[in-house]
Order: C-alpha cells, then structure tokens, then sequence
C-alpha cells in the first residue's frame, strides 16, 4: 500500500477536497480529522496587513501550501512546493509516480516533480509562452524559473540562465536538458497567473465558504456533444446535451478555450507525429487524374488506414519522433504544432499558427466572415476541425464514437439536408455543384482543398468524414514529401476509390461499390414518423392481445391483476414506472406461450376525486347528488386521458373491457363482500379515536397518512392540583405534565403514571411544591428554575391510588379524577407524569376503558373547538377556534391565569399528515365503522407464507403491517364513494345485519347506487320487510358513510374468475407503499370472504421503489425537478437541434428507462439517464438496421446443419444460445435490469465485437454458399434479438418486422408471437459442446494478438488489424494441459477472419516463419492457456493490399492501383461474366491508361 496520500488536481478550483473558496475554518476541520494524513500544520498570518500578507496555512509533511485572503477568511491559493510527499494526479495520470513503499531515505524534492512534456503532451497540452524569472544574481551558473501558466493551474521549471533567449521557442527550450522537473505549482482562479495574482487576495471569492457547498471535490465533466453545425467560414458549433452551444472559430480559439469548454483531450498528438496515421502523410505515386472517382476535392492525406486504440497507450512524457522532412515552416513553431483528439466527442482538433482566413461558402447567404480583431499571428489557435465518420467495414473506427454533424443548409444554400446520415454519393456531388464556380480550371479543382473537404467513403454509405480548414491548402505540397509529378501531367490528388487492370476487361472507377454486398436496408435512423408509429402501436397492443386472446384458448392462462391508479388527473413518471413493468411481465409470458389476461382498471371514488370535482364546480355545494355527479364526470374524463396515455406507453392490455370501481357491478360485488364480513361479526361500529382530518372532514386509516419529521407544535409544562399531607397537614401540591398538544387539555381524564417508578416531591422556589418522576431530575431545572430543593421520595404505585382536581374549572362541580398507573408511561420521556385524554389518543382509550372511562371530544368535524369544551364557564374562550393554532394559545392563557402553565416552549418531532391535503391530522374519538381484521389476523399471515416476494424484503414489511393491525376504520364521511349500507334509528342506534344488507343490496341492483342518496331518507323500501315487520313504529334512515377507497380496490380481486383451487392472480405488482395499502386490503378481504382459507389472493407480489431525480430528490413542481412521460417520448429533455426542435425518442426510450433501471429500489430519471437510453436505443436501431440489410437478399434455406457452417458461425450461435438462456433466466426471475445489461453486452461484445467482425468480409465481399452461411447464421441472430428486446421495445421490434424482407415474413412468425422455446430448441441444435472447450483457447489468442498489435502500434509500426500476419507459436505442453496446437489447427483456415488480420499462420516447433509469408516482426506477445505457454508475434506483411478488401494478400508486385487478392479476382471475373454492365473494353482501358 502507498504511503503517499493521494490527491487529484481540479485548476481553477481544487486539491482534492481543498476547494478553492472554502473557509479556513472548514480547510481545518477537515485536515485535523485525518492526523494521519496530515501530522503538522502551521499556520501565520499579518493582523496589520490581511489583504497585503494573507494567512499562510502550510503542512510541511504532505509538501503543500494554502494561502487564504485576511478579511473573510477564504481559500484563495494552493501550492504545491514538494511533489515527492503526495501522489498528485489530473484526470487520473499521475504527475510524478511515486514508489509504493516507504524508503529509508525520501528522495529529494527535487527529483520528484513533472517533467516538461509529461505536463505539455499528457496532462494540460500547449500554452501561450510563459513568463521567465531570472535569477537574483544572473552572473555564473545560475538557475532561473519558468512559469509556465494555464487557465487556472500554473507550474515552475528550474531553467538554467546561460541557455535562456526571449527569442528561443519555450517548448524546445523546456525540453531541452537545461530544463529540469517542476519546482512547484499554483491552483488558482484566474485565467492566468500573470493576470491573477494581481488581485488574487482582494477581488470577490466566486466560490462557496462551505466545503459542503462545493460538490466536494466532484471531478468536472464536460458536456456531451450532440451535433456539429458546419456554417462555413471556419465556424463550427457544437451543440451539447444539457448546456448552450459552443462555438469554434478557426484561427481565434485558443487552445484553453477548448479545454475550459470541452476538457482536457483524450490524446494529443504532433502534427507529424506517426503514432495515428490519421494524420500521416501517405507517399503516392503521382498517377493520371482520371484513376481516382467520387467527386470529394483533391487533398493530401489518406485517412482511410486508421486506428484509435492507440490513443489509450500513449507512453509516459514520450515525444514522438519529429518529422526530418518538413516543408519551409519556421522550426520554433513547428514542434507546437498537434492535433487534440477528442475521440469520445468524436473529433480532432488541430493547433498550430493561425494563417489566412476561412472562405465562406459560395452563396448569398454565407455567413460573413467573422472579425479578426482576435486573430493573433503569435499565438496558437484551432485551425482545422475534422468530425470522423463511423466507417462501415473499418473495425477501428467503429470502436469509437461517430460525429453527428449538420451543414447549415441556410449558409450552404442547399435545397437537400447534408449531414452524416447522407450517403457519399449525393454529398460529393452536392458539394462538387455547390464549389464548382470557385475554380478558374479542372486544374485548379483538382489541386486545391478547399475550407470544407469531404473525406473517407466506403460505398455509398453514410458516415463520411468532413475536414473544416482554417485556410486554403495546395494539394500540390505533395510532391514535397517526396514524390514527383511527369512534366505535363496534373499534381495527385486524394482517390476516394482505386482502379483494377485486368486483361480483357477493365472495371470502371466509379463501380466498385456495386461488386460488394454491401448492407443496404428501408429501416430508417431515426423513429418512424408519428402516423407510422400508431400504426405500430395498435398492431402491437390492442392487435396482438386480441389475437393471442383468440389463438390461444386452450394455453395456461397468464393473470397479472392491475392495482388501479385514481382516475383523478393526468399520469406521472411513476405510473409509468408502474404499467411498464407489468406490460414487460405480461410481454415475457406471452413469449413463454401462455394466454395473457390482463384488463386493467380505475380507482374512482374517495377524497381527491370529491375535492378536485368540487374545486372545478362553477358552485360550491354539499348536495350529495351534485357532488356525486361532478365527481364520475372528472373521474369518467380522467380514464379517457389515462387510458390514451397507458396506450402511448405500448402497453398491451384489454383496454375495451376496463373495469371500474364506480361501475354498478363493481359495487354490487363490492358490498357482496362487506355483507359476509358482517355475517362473520368482522363489522362493528364503535366510539373511538381515529385519525381524523380537519381539512377533509372525514376520518382516516392508517393507509391514507403520511408522516413529516419537520412538523412544530407548542409543547407544554402543566400542573395538576392534587390534596397530599405534608407533615401530617394536608396541602395542594402540583402533578407536572408534560404534553405536546396542550389542545387536548379540556379533555383530560386521567393522569397515568407507572407503579415501578420513584417519583420526587420536590418545592421550587417559583412554582411551589411538585412532583415529578426522579428520572425527570436531570432536566428538571429547565422549567422550574434554579434553587428547588427535594422534600420526599414518593412512589408510583402511592400516586396511582390517589385523585387530583380539574386546574382551571373547566366543568363546573367536576368530579375529582384518578391517577392510573400505564405501561406506556416511559422514565426517559418528559416528566414521567403523562396527562391521558381518551377521546384524543389511542393508547389514552384504552388505558381509560379498562376502568369505566368514556371518551370526552370537545372538537367538530373542522377541527374546532365545540362548546362542550367550556359548558359551565366562559366557553366563548374556546368556542369555534382551530384547535392546532388559536384554540391551543387559549388553552395555555387559561392554564396560566391560575398558575398552572409551567413552561411553553416549540417542539420539533413526527406528526401524521393527510396524505391528500397535505394538511396535519388530529386524532379524535368519532362513532365509526371498523373491521375487525384481528380475527382473521393468522389465516392472513399464513397465507403469505406461500407467496413469491420480489424483492424478498416484502415479505417482512407485509407481514409486519398485517400482525401490527388489529382494526381498520372503514368509514368515511364524503358522498363520492360506495355507501355503507347502515339503517339508523331516530335515536341514532345503528341497523347493520346480513338481513338488512341482503336486502339493501338487492335494492341497489334494481335501482342503482345513486338512489341511496335520491331517494327520501326514510324510504321505508330499503328497510327488509322481516324487519319493519318486528318493528312496525321504528322509523329508519339511511347512513350517509361511504367506505375507504382502500375497501374499493382491495376487493379488485372480485373481478378476476376463481377456480378455487389457487390464487386468481399469478401477479400483483404495485409500488412498495402498497404494503400499507392495496397489498394489505386486498389480502385482508380475499381472507375475510373465503371461509377457513388460508390462501392469498396472488402466487407473486412484486413491489418497485419511487421515481427520484438525479440527486435523490422526491419529484415535486414546488423544486421544479418533475419529469413528464411525455417529455421523454417528445424527447424535450434532451438538447434539440439549431432550429430548436427535439429528436422524439419515442414509447420505447420510456419504456428502455424502465427495464435499464433496478426497480426494487428507488429508481433515478435524469436528461443524463435519458442520454444513456437515447442512445442505446439508436444502438439497438443501427444493430438490426445493419441484420435486415445483410438478409435483403436471403432466400434460404431455412435451416442449415451445423457441420454445414463454418467455425465462426458456429462460435456465434454458441455465443447467442448462452445469452439467450441467461436472458430467459433474469426475465423469469423479473429481474428485468439484468436481463437488459446482459442483451447490451451480448450486442455490443459478442455480436458487433467478434462475429461482426470476423464475417464482415464474408458478407460483404463473397459469393454463394460462403455467404449464405453467415447470411444464416445473421438470421437466427436477428431472430433471437427480437425475442429478447420485444418485451422491452415491442414499438421497435413492431417497425423492424415491417421493414423485414419478404423471405423473413413468409417464413418465420411474427417476432411478437413467437415462442421462446422454439428459439430455445433451434439454438439447442448448434450446442457444440467441442467448440466450447476451444472457445476460451480462441479468445485468449485474440486478446494476446491485439495486445502485440497495440505494441506495433506505440511503436508507430502499423495501422488497422489487417496491416499485419500473425504467426502462433505454441510451446510444446507435457500432455497435461489443452491441446492448444489442435485447437488453431482446427479452425485453421478461419483464423485470419476472427482475429481480423490478413493472415495466420502456426508454428507448434519454435522454428518461426517460413515461405516468405510475413514481413520482419513488429511485435510478440507470451500469453498462457491453462499452463500451456503461447506467442503471438506480429509482423509486416510480405504482400499487397488488396484495394477491394483491403486485406494484404494481394501478389507484391503488383501495382497499387491494380491489386486484387485471390479472392477478389475470382469474384471479379465471375462479375465480368455475369454482370457485363460493369465493365469496358480492354481497348478503353487502354486509352484510358
């Protein structure tokens, strides 16, 4: 382990954790809780002087300064003064690396610090000239400094005097050996150094004071670009995700501008630097201007031969070789001269010299050229932008990031959209139309390039490269590299496409796309347009679950039962969430074969809906019939709204049989089940305390509140009167209560305390003689004041025999009132006395109905106070206020006219609040409706026994709500909702038997719900005639409650067919908040309904987390963070494009967030989460974009037998089958995340990574059963991907089916339809379990072969795979390990295709190569497989590259532009004959020539 403490460089704003702008105070905290780390700080400053000498904090131990500004204390500068104590590193590269363990002797400082080009070339790239120090005495050989500055980080390098020039360029300089490493460096910000310690200690700190304010150290990203407008000019902006543009001007951004705006590059490389060929020079024999094609303007550099990979294995502080041969640029200048590679952005940028300004382009409507007041000829400027190409059929590039780019086409003035979706073909030639009349000859057409200059094709795909010049280049700088151009004849020119001479007949230059297969497919790049996207909607929702509806009949039937969401408003992220999930189960299970059942439904009445109806009103009413109407009008309009959502969603459902609960035969089923719980006596009706909300009026179960942790109430200090002898005289001494909700008061009953405790009489000066508990002691000071004294010890079971008296006289002639002894009475919580009121306390109920107690409730519906609170005196005190705020200041004026308010102070704890209104609840005791749920407790609770929990955490939390629930208040006094069918007496005694709720049943079927509240309120029909019978002058009404909408729903399960022999539902998926709520309702009343069944009424319950924005944060319109479904579909999230406009990512993108995201916790939404689906799903796109253009021309057969295909077919389908069973496995288990990771990995490292690769010669470039092979081989791989991603993108996989050739259609089912294990069992097929064993041997030689390519390439030896032979050689093994030898053997004429290279030859001797197969070696790498040693050795190779398939197996003596492999001739002379079209006479090609 390191001994150095590790810190990372953040210029212009942090060390770490030291953040530029924090507090010394912070900055100390922080460094003295890690005395470890940092054993010694010192810190001085000048009280005279604060501005002019800051505060020097310095920590000698770790080799760093920080300077803060006087006045206010705040971070201004760090410094770095010894790099040899800490491990500092920027971007993760490490300025100095330092030893691992701890030596006996430290280095010196000096030793320890940056070189010059590890700074320069790796870690902040070049600068303007710095400023140079010279030394005090600059006679002799001294040592001056050089500070080399950038945007916010500065260094200094020792800089011998004798060598120093103002005139020497400062880069060859600070190379040089008269330079050594950093002394020191400066965080700071500014823009500079120069500029910033002019003010440094004196200007306005940007930056928070708290380290807790500033990100806490959180490395900078950049944004992402999205799309490179071209304006021509030299201007190109860059559009970014989530920031605005940025814009480059060639010739005045300066290199930190890119960095401030873009980050520091992947790479930086000299211009004529070798290690990327993509920007090598390639020397070119000069050849006639008409053997080159395509329309791009003639230039220099051949970008075709090209790999990135390099950019991740740059040597440390290596400089790469300079270019000897260089044209007449000044020296000095040249060496700053490099290219930034941005790969992930996609782009290089190139730095040097500013020389002329960028044309426009040719049209009247051409930007004008920008102002040169900031083009400075001494300083380096961007000068050339190139945006790379995804070139098909080149591996290298693919493996990096394509730029998405645009020509302005109100700049270019042309009628076509060019950009990187156009093919090559029209972009040359609308380029070539739009520059022709800037020429004066073909001449001069042919020789220069222009400001914008097409580059690299490959067909007529798209995907080009585009270069943006800074000026204008001469084509003919060519011949000044070498090569020489024939009197007469025209300068060479960059060939997008070569020639072949053949000897009969020629191939003409511009055909050469059409001897390649290349893939060529109607799906489009983008999302269908919106009227095909319904199209596929319907297809692929209400279409296909009529169908499997029909079709399949006799398949076991799949019931995922819909936990209704309220019809109440528009849908939010969250119910998103919700419904995909389920529409991704059922999907799966339709995959599985079975008939899926699933009708989704409509929580319809309670609270919300009244109130938001009532709100909409044009006027406010309590006429139940009016309420009741207004409120099915919003919720009927709400599931309209809904319903059209879900269906947007690609949710497949049976949407025309939606069930509801405000449906007559919902409610008829409905109060079906409530008559059996009253025949089993679960219905009672009794006075007790529930939650009850003020601002709904009604009461509240459990389920409907919600807690805050913030809520503030006035708490109190009160005293009791009570008669005790004192020294055998009796006198009144005071029980102290202490009680947050002083409101309850008027109702006080009792006083509890607890028989096992002591308690304290004590005498206060202030407040007279008390008592106490003597655990209360401690605290007792804070509200009786200072200089009480103990007279006697008094124990709990004395007091809980004796009474005490009302303080105030609230009841007159009241009763004295007994002291009770309770369990609940806690010696850690206030006084150890505690004040019980029965009617406003569940535990105060019970404790008081052990001992005869009635409830007292002095309060309304609203919350206020009645004049039951004050009856005999002053009871306009009280009357008519609000309990929670006025009424509790009057009851604490009257504790405290006669003495009795102690203290008051403001309590901060946990309330419950209504989860509707958001209001604070109280609880107070009201005649309610409750079911017994205590009786049927253990049947519920062994019933979840058997039930599958995803997560397994849900069992615990259900069970948990189930055992700690006894009763569950089920009235709710609001109109909107399903009556409790209760008959009241005159006297208010309630009817509620089977016989009077059979009969009112039977009534509502015949007359509807509404006529509960229509008809007269004594309507004798509702009343059973066996009643009115027994009771002939009882006169009856009817009761006005309605049931809790929980009671609703969670009798849901009454819509779904029992066979009584299992659960109705396979599934029940809801959020986790539904433990409290449908989960448990539902349970409760499937229990309660089915006699001695302990049976749940779903096999699975699965339970997702709530959607958070990227911090963590609830959604919430007040925080501004809420994100809409829809504008993930629209896509408004996401940066849009110039015109403002925004790409629609369509349902599936939603619908790819879901399934990405690990539900079973809370789930993040964010424009970066967005970012991540928009693009995987482009990935998904381009994958079966590239599978339906390679099976275009498929026409069988439709089977193949494995001893049919070759080795690398065989390794795919291998591949395919084990992600297709893994992806099975995770679906199955609902683990949808995985499942999708897994089909990502699969795509983009089996199939783009190895099989792509190794049969993209073969699909392109052959002919007959060879291709069809891997044209087969492709099919089932389309196939399997559809089966995998439908569930997840059923919309893509719908649009993919429509653009499917005709051979697919006819012969294969739709990929919706299809069943998983018919794709299981012809994958089964091709298992080899031989090919099995040789697949981690194969792979271990291509990770040893790309490891030794990666070494020729850092040393500037090839390019691409293909620029090299790869000879194996195998050690020979003792028997014991694989056979590795017989392994290559085995696959030995397809290794050259799946290791990407031109040839492969083995050697199981050690002798080496032979037959003059490979050039000289470039490379080895020793690897091991299973113990058995092998060497990939690289080398040149020894043929020609073939200009058809670019592999090197062309013969070596023939010419560049005629050279064709073995391969290629064949299917060359095969075209000649079969396709004549393509070719000329020998004689025109003569002329040609």
């Amino acid at each position: 382990m390191s001994r150095f403490p590790s810190l990372q460089l953040h210029p212009g704003r942090s060390l770490g954790f030291l953040i530029l702008g924090a507090s010394l105070h912070d900055v100390l905290s922080r460094l003295k809780a890690q005395p470890h780390l940092y054993p010694t700080i010192d810190v001085s400053y000048s009280p005279t002087q604060p501005l002019v000498a800051p505060i020097i904090l310095t920590l000698p131990a770790n080799g760093f300064r920080l300077r803060f500004d006087g006045p206010d204390q705040r971070l201004r500068l760090i410094e770095i003064l010894d790099f040899g104590k800490t491990q500092l590193g920027y971007k993760n590269i490490d300025l100095v690396k330092l030893p691992e363990e701890s030596t006996t002797t430290a280095a010196a400082p000096s030793q320890h610090g940056p070189i010059f080009r590890h700074v320069y070339n790796r870690l902040m790239g070049p600068t303007f000239p710095g400023e140079y120090l010279a030394p005090n005495d600059p006679t002799g050989d001294q040592t001056g400094l050089y500070v080399l500055s950038y945007p916010g980080i500065a260094f200094t390098f020792p800089l011998q005097h004798s060598s120093w020039s103002p005139d020497a360029d400062f880069v060859s300089l600070l190379s040089s050996t008269a330079a050594g490493p950093a002394k020191s460096l400066a965080i700071f910000h500014g823009a500079s150094w120069h500029e910033a310690r002019k003010d440094l200690f004196t200007r306005p700190c940007p930056h928070p004071r708290s380290l807790a304010l500033s990100m806490k150290g959180k490395e900078y990203q950049p944004d992402e670009i999205e799309l490179a407008v071209i304006f021509g000019g030299g201007v190109v902006e860059l559009g970014r995700r989530s920031s605005s543009p940025f814009r480059i001007v060639l010739g005045e951004t300066t290199p930190q501008d890119l960095v401030a705006e873009l980050g520091p590059p992947d790479a930086i490389y000299r211009k004529n630097d070798h290690r990327l060929s993509i920007h090598k020079l390639r020397r070119r024999e000069p050849r006639a201007s008409h053997g080159s094609y395509g329309a791009s303007p003639a230039k220099s550099e051949d970008l075709f031969d090209t790999d990135h990979s390099s950019a991740h294995t740059t040597t440390d502080d290596s400089d790469a070789e300079e270019d000897t041969d260089q044209r007449d640029d000044d020296p000095s200048q040249s060496t700053a001269k490099c290219f930034y590679n941005y790969f992930h952005h996609g782009f290089d940028i190139f730095i040097s010299y500013p020389s002329g300004p960028s044309p426009p382009f040719p049209t009247a409507n051409a930007l004008a050229q920008p102002p040169t007041t900031n083009r400075a000829m001494d300083r380096l400027v961007a000068t050339k932008v190139i945006l790379h190409g995804n070139v098909p059929g080149s591996y290298p590039f693919n493996r990096h990031r394509r730029s998405q780019w645009i020509i302005d086409p109100d700049v270019a003035g042309t009628s076509n959209i060019l950009d990187s979706e156009t093919s090559f073909t029209t972009l040359s030639n609308e380029l070539r139309n739009l520059w022709k009349g800037s020429y004066g000859s073909n001449h001069a057409e042919k020789a220069t390039q222009n400001a914008i200059v097409l580059d690299r094709d490959w067909g007529d795909s798209p995907g080009s490269s585009y270069e943006v010049l800074e000026g204008w280049e001469d084509g003919e700088q060519t011949q000044k590299r070498g090569s020489s151009t024939q009197e007469g004849s025209e300068p060479p020119q960059k060939c997008q496409g070569q020639r072949r001479s053949m000897s009969v007949r020629r191939l003409l230059p511009t055909t050469w796309q059409s001897t390649l297969h290349l893939p060529r497919s109607t799906l489009p790049p983008k999302q269908a347009s919106k009227l095909d996207q319904q199209a596929y909607l319907k297809r692929c929702t209400l279409d296909l679950y009529k169908s499997q509806w029909q079709t399949r009949k006799d398949k076991p039937e799949f019931v995922l039962h819909d936990g209704p969401p309220f019809a109440n408003g528009p849908l939010h992220i969250g119910h998103a969430l919700n419904k995909i999930l389920k529409d991704i189960t059922c999907r799966f299970q339709l995959a599985l074969g079975k008939r899926i059942n699933f009708v989704p439904g409509w929580d319809c009445h309670g609270l919300p809906i009244e109130i938001k109806a009532l709100g909409q009103a044009p006027e406010r009413t309590t006429e139940p019939l009016q309420i009741r109407k207004a409120a099915k009008s919003l919720a009927t309009a709400a599931i309209a709204q809904q319903k059209a959502s879900f269906w947007q969603w690609g949710i497949m459902a049976d949407w025309e049989h939606p069930w509801k609960t405000m449906d007559l035969n919902f409610e008829l089923r409905q109060l079906e089940v409530f008559s059996t719980m009253v025949k089993k006596g679960l219905i009672q009706r009794r006075l007790k305390p529930v939650y009850w909300s003020p601002s709904s009026r009604t009461a509240l179960a459990e389920a409907e509140v919600e807690y805050r942790d913030d809520h503030k109430s006035t708490a109190a200090y009160v005293k009791y009167p009570m008669q005790f002898r004192v020294n055998d005289q009796v006198s009144t001494i005071g029980l102290v209560v202490w009680t947050t909700t002083p409101w309850t008061l008027p109702a006080n009953k009792a006083i509890a305390v607890n028989s096992n405790l002591e308690y304290w009489h004590i005498k206060s000066p202030k407040h007279g003689h008390v008592i106490i508990a003597q655990t209360a002691l401690p605290e007792a000071k804070d509200y009786l004041g200072e200089g009480y004294e103990i007279v006697q010890m008094i124990h709990g079971s004395y007091l809980a025999t004796k009474n005490y008296l009302d303080p105030v006289g609230m009841i007159k002639k009241a009763k004295p009132r007994p002291i009770l002894h309770a369990d609940f009475v806690s010696p850690s919580l206030g006084t150890g006395l505690v004040h019980i009121a029965p009617g406003h306390g569940m535990d105060d109920y019970d404790l008081c109905l052990k001992h005869g107690i009635t409830p007292f409730t002095p309060v309304d519906d609203a919350g206020c106070f009645s004049n039951l609170a004050l009856p005999h005196r002053r009871h306009e005190a009280l009357n008519g206020k609000p309990v929670l705020d006025q009424g509790t200041e009057a009851v604490l004026e009257l504790f405290d006219s006669v003495g009795a308010l102690i203290k008051r102070d403001v309590f901060v704890h946990k309330y419950p609040y209504d989860w509707r209104t958001k209001q604070p609840l109280i609880i107070r005791a009201t005649e309610q409706w409750f079911a017994d749920v205590g009786q049927i407790q253990a049947e519920a609770l062994e019933s979840l026994k058997a039930v599958n929990f995803v997560p397994e955490s849900g069992k615990d939390r259900l069970m948990s709500f189930v055992a700690n629930r006894k009763e569950w208040c089920i009235s709710r006094q609001r109109a909107w909702g399903v009556p409790i069918p209760a008959l009241y007496t005159s006297s208010g005694k309630a009817l509620l038997t089977a016989e009077s709720v059979d009969h009112i049943i039977t009534k509502v079927k015949s007359r509807g719900i509404a006529a509960w509240w229509s008809d007269e309120d004594t309507d004798p029909e509702w009343v059973a005639p066996s009643i009115r019978a027994r009771y002939p002058k009882s006169i009856y009404r009817r009761g006005k409650d309605t049931m809790d909408v929980w009671f609703d729903s969670g009798t849901s399960w009454t819509q779904m067919a029992e066979d009584g022999n299992s659960a109705p539902a396979d599934v029940y998926l809801e959020g986790t908040d539904q433990h409290r709520g449908w989960f448990q309702s539902s349970l409760l009343t499937y229990i309660a309904r089915h006699d001695h069944q302990s049976r749940a009424p779903f096999r699975r319950l699965v339970t997702h987390g709530f959607v958070l924005d990227s911090a963590g944060r609830k959604m919430s319109k007040s925080v501004g963070n809420v994100i809409s479904p829809g504008e993930i579909i629209d896509g408004t999230l996401l940066p849009g494009g110039k015109d403002g406009k925004h790409e629609a990512m369509g349902a599936d993108a939603l619908r790819l967030w879901v399934a990405m995201s690990d539900y079973t916790s809370d789930v993040r939404v964010s424009p970066a989460v967005l970012q991540t689906v928009h693009i995987q799903l482009k990935k998904y796109r381009n994958t079966f974009k590239f599978t339906l253009g390679v099976l275009q021309d498929f026409e069988g057969p439709p089977t193949m037998k494995p001893e049919a295909l070759g080795s690398a077919h065989r390794m795919a389908l291998l591949q395919l089958g084990h992600t297709f069973r893994l992806v099975h496995t995770y679906y199955s288990e609902g683990n949808y995340s995985k499942a999708l990771s897994e089909i990502n990995r699969y795509v983009v490292k089996d199939l783009s990574g190895f099989y792509i690769e190794s049969v993209r010669d073969v699909l392109y470039l052959d002919q007959g059963e060879v291709r069809r092979q891997a044209q087969f081989t492709m099919l089932i791989i389309h196939q399997c991907l559809q089966t995998m991603l439908g569930p997840i993108t059923p919309l893509l996989i719908e649009e993919v089916w429509d653009h499917s050739p005709g051979y697919v259609k006819t012969s294969y089912p739709h990929p919706l339809q299809i069943v998983w294990a018919d794709h299981q069992k012809g994958l089964d097929v091709f298992h080899d379990a031989h090919l099995a064993l040789d697949m981690p041997i194969l792979s271990k030689a291509l990770a040893g072969i790309n490891s030794a390519q990666e070494k020729a390439r850092r040393k500037d030896l090839m390019g691409s795979g293909v620029n090299c032979s790869v000879l194996l050689q195998v050690q020979a093994d003792d028997g014991e390990g694989p056979d590795v030898m017989s392994c290559f053997d085995r696959h030995r004429s397809e290794l050259a295709g799946m290791f990407a290279v031109s040839v492969v030859e083995l050697d199981g001797t050690g002798v080496g190569p032979g037959h003059g197969w490979a050039g000289e070696r470039m490379a080895s790498e020793e690897f091991d497989v299973e113990g058995v040693k092998v060497t990939a050795h690289v080398h040149k190779p020894s043929k020609a590259k073939c200009i058809r398939c670019w592999r090197f197996l062309a013969p070596p003596e023939a010419p560049k532009d005629a050279a064709l492999c073995e391969r290629c001739e064949t299917v060359i002379e095969q075209l000649s004959l079969t396709r004549p079209e393509l070719f000329e006479p020998l004689a025109e090609a003569a002329t040609a020539g």
